[in-house]
């Protein structure tokens, strides 16, 4: 059977992932203002673990064929590529087992044999009508033109919109297809999109009579530079005895390793069946004075909620977020971190100037989110 829709969504989703899950509220969100819950279609790779985001919307294993009047990939960072030489690849399973488990998160055989056959025609395993990217970060490639490279070239000359969060990805785009996308920020930046105004972040406190500094955990394996840098991020608690360390998992899935290796210490850990994403962020507020991120929405989220935050710089996308929020965030580089204590000093010193500070930084990001919305929608109209 084919699986056929009016808008198909599309992008880099959990669920389980905390950036992600709320970059995924805010699209349903905006996909409802024009389509019924049931004309919508959305790709994730665990079906089973979607339900939790939303009843209503189809959701479609993430390789399965898809035909739609309109497709949009959205949902961060889509396209790149990491240098390496010493992380290993995981091991392809049996055919038996691989069929299983695709079997498990939702496919059908029928899926798979149209999904190859798409892949190997049109170089992508969807068809739709109209397609859009939008706010999505692209690079950087670090391998030159390889195979995602290529997927992601295929795209790009196909879409007949696009958008994206940052000036490094309008550039790289330009200079692979000759087109000139619109740029814009990330959308979560529109804060109205997921925050709950009945959890006011501004009269919550810390709970803590030591400072209590917060590190965003991160199970980096595409570079060796990137993987030194978690390493020291997670010695930080016996370097800086000074202060309390909780450690923070927004992907328990791809961060267990890590929490592995953490235990005996303090670990608080998004479970998307438990929390919502604002009393997730509530037990953040809670639970610490400073945040240390080298994730993207680490950055943001915790900004947003009034967290005084450093940003370290693993990749390029976290230096990306850092100029989205420039005076309420610090950036620390990845082969800087002597600095980091320096920095946590700083963000425990704050005054009311900080809070100043994020809803300005905030006011006139949220202006370039918006639009970004309104040019999405217009499209959107004229193409239906």
């Amino acid at each position: 059977m084919l699986r056929r829709t009016k808008v198909y969504l599309r992008g880099a989703y959990g669920p389980g992932n905390l950036g992600d899950d709320v970059l995924l509220l805010c699209m349903i969100k905006l996909l409802k203002r024009q389509f019924k819950s049931n004309d919508i279609s959305i790709s994730i790779n665990d079906v089973t673990a979607a339900k939790y985001i939303d009843k209503d919307v189809n959701w479609v294993p993430l390789n399965a064929p898809v035909f739609s009047d309109v497709a949009i990939l959205g949902g961060g960072g889509q396209f790149f590529s990491f240098f390496s030489t010493s992380v290993k690849k995981t091991e392809r399973s049996d055919l038996k087992s691989w069929l299983m488990k695709k079997y498990q998160q939702g496919y059908t055989f029928f899926d798979l044999l149209i999904g190859f056959i798409l892949r190997k025609v049109l170089g992508i395993g969807y068809k739709s009508k109209k397609l859009a990217t939008f706010c999505i970060g692209v690079g950087p490639f670090e391998n030159g033109r390889d195979d995602e490279y290529i997927r992601a070239l295929k795209v790009f000359e196909k879409a007949d919109f696009i958008s994206v969060r940052d000036s490094k990805s309008k550039i790289q785009v330009s200079e692979m297809c000759g087109k000139i996308p619109a740029q814009f920020v990330d959308i979560t930046l529109n804060r109205e999109l997921w925050y709950d105004k009945k959890q006011d972040f501004l009269k919550q406190k810390s709970l803590n009579s030591k400072p209590v500094v917060g590190i965003v955990i991160r199970d980096w394996s595409l570079n060796d530079s990137g993987c030194r840098v978690i390493n020291e991020l997670l010695e930080f608690d016996k370097l800086n005895p000074n202060y309390d360390c909780v450690y923070i998992s927004f992907y328990k899935k791809y961060d267990k390793k890590i929490i592995d290796r953490l235990k005996g210490k303090k670990v608080l850990i998004w479970e998307p069946k438990e929390d919502t994403v604002n009393s997730f962020l509530t037990k953040m507020k809670q639970s610490c004075d400073v945040i240390i991120s080298s994730r993207a929405h680490g950055v943001l989220l915790s900004t947003m909620v009034y967290i005084p935050t450093i940003a370290v710089e693993i990749e390029q996308k976290i230096k990306v977020v850092h100029q989205m929020m420039p005076t309420s965030t610090k950036l620390v580089k990845g082969d800087s971190l002597d600095l980091l204590a320096n920095n946590v000093e700083l963000c425990l010193n704050y005054d009311d100037d900080y809070i100043k500070r994020v809803d300005n930084d905030l006011q006139k990001s949220s202006i370039v989110a918006k639009a970004s919305i309104v040019k999405l929608e217009e499209w959107l109209r004229n193409v239906k």
